[in-house]
């Protein structure tokens, strides 16, 4: 008991609770704006249907002063404090020389903006995990909520049919824009965004929240039965990279209670799998020898990426020795489409030609350090964080072999937090007892 408590109840008055850190304050705000951001991500088709029925569509894009002003607050506190927030300034370094070597080969200066806006997640989620680190259980409730309202979402989509916000096309100070991506796979089967704006996104955030979700609880029953709610949402939006990656990462989630284990080498596995893959397909001339006929109707879209969709991402890298730094941020992928040559606009479908054709060689690196660092994340870190982690990664290169969601916040912002895990871990005393492999 300190004096002033002590003195308190000698005078018969309650004492008074220790006042809260003025910075402890004002990182709990960033925490419940960063929940605000991801949530509106995840209800984005009804909110855009709002927004544009009253007449307010560019309304949306104030939502992005929230991880621009956190990362600023954050950079600028460190600097009062009398030392640089490295977490920020270097990757914030790094995209300007991308940015700047972008324009010397011929990038548009919005695509750029636009690549840069893509890839600035990415340092928001490293420069929040320590906030959110603190607030682990917090952030895992959180998540509990999102997958809730992602799983309605996308039941009731399945139930009802089209939901009255799906497909609606506006204007924005950008130009036209839909509400919701309103598509079907071969079959006439509706692909369901739920509430989010694509059925991919939908997967996405299904898979993510649905993991973190299984992680609150401890036993084996509660973590099988939210992944196979999940599993069931996920089937309902037909992404079928996450058809196949989420039960891989949840069946290892619900082995840990058996085995605990790192799960280093099932992530670094996954990770040279993905980046591999499209090299051999391209490079290797494999994709001439594959007929479009040896794919099922449901499997058309693998063939596409295997003969058009990376050969023609690896076709925008610029020519000779300058494809080793990439095309630059903001040459491939929907800022392609406010570019010089829209018709060429590429969606990459897999997280390392992303990285790659925007970043060259070195967003290989990018792309690989979380999977390299694994080990002494593992080493570091409280067992449940390494956990979530390995599970998160297992979805990022997992669903990243068939899909490019790096231009999805929602996605950047976890993956940053992986980023920003591992460097908290080296910078970090290895904990005793851990990774296992």
């Amino acid at each position: 008991m300190t004096a002033i408590a002590h003195h308190a109840n000698v005078a018969g008055r309650p004492a008074r609770a220790a006042p809260v850190p003025a910075g402890r304050t004002a990182e709990s705000v960033l925490c419940v704006l960063l929940a605000a951001y991801l949530l509106s991500l995840a209800v984005e088709g009804p909110l855009r249907y709002v927004l544009a029925t009253a007449g307010l569509p560019d309304a949306l894009y104030l939502r992005d002063a929230i991880p621009v002003g956190s990362l600023a607050f954050l950079f600028i506190r460190s600097l009062l404090h009398g030392k640089l927030e490295l977490a920020i300034a270097i990757p914030a370094a790094v995209l300007a020389l991308h940015a700047a070597y972008a324009a010397v080969v011929g990038v548009g200066l919005f695509p750029i903006a636009f690549g840069l806006k893509i890839f600035m997640f990415i340092p928001y989620g490293i420069a929040m995990w320590p906030l959110v680190r603190r607030r682990w259980r917090a952030a895992l409730g959180f998540m509990c909520v999102v997958f809730a309202v992602t799983l309605a979402g996308v039941c009731l989509n399945f139930a009802v049919g089209t939901l009255p916000w799906e497909g609606l096309e506006y204007r924005t100070s950008f130009g036209p824009v839909s509400t919701t991506r309103t598509w079907w796979i071969p079959g006439g089967i509706s692909r369901l965004p739920g509430f989010t704006r694509t059925s991919f996104n939908a997967a996405m955030i299904l898979g993510i929240s649905g993991l973190l979700a299984m992680l609150c609880f401890r036993r084996m029953w509660a973590q099988s039965a939210i992944a196979v709610a999940a599993f069931a949402g996920i089937v309902l939006t037909t992404s079928k990279g996450m058809v196949l990656a989420f039960p891989v990462a949840a069946a290892w989630v619900v082995l840990q209670s058996f085995r605990p284990g790192s799960g280093v080498l099932l992530v670094r596995t996954l990770c040279v799998v993905t980046l591999v893959l499209p090299l051999v397909i391209v490079f290797g001339d494999a994709s001439a020898a594959i007929a479009a006929d040896s794919f099922p109707p449901l499997l058309m879209s693998v063939w596409e990426r295997f003969t058009m969709m990376w050969p023609e991402a690896f076709a925008l890298l610029p020519q000779g020795p300058a494809a080793v730094l990439g095309a630059g941020p903001g040459s491939i992928g929907t800022p392609q489409v406010y570019g010089d040559a829209p018709h060429l606009f590429n969606a990459a479908d897999n997280i390392a030609v992303f990285m790659l054709v925007s970043l060259g060689v070195p967003g290989v690196a990018y792309y690989a350090l979380p999977a390299v660092g694994m080990r002494r994340l593992a080493l570091a870190e409280r067992p449940e964080i390494a956990r979530a982690a390995a599970a998160m990664l297992v979805i990022a290169y997992g669903y990243g072999m068939s899909i490019s969601m790096v231009e999805e916040s929602f996605f950047c912002v976890v993956f940053g937090m992986c980023f920003g895990a591992v460097l908290c871990a080296f910078a970090a005393r290895p904990r005793a007892g851990g990774g296992q492999a």
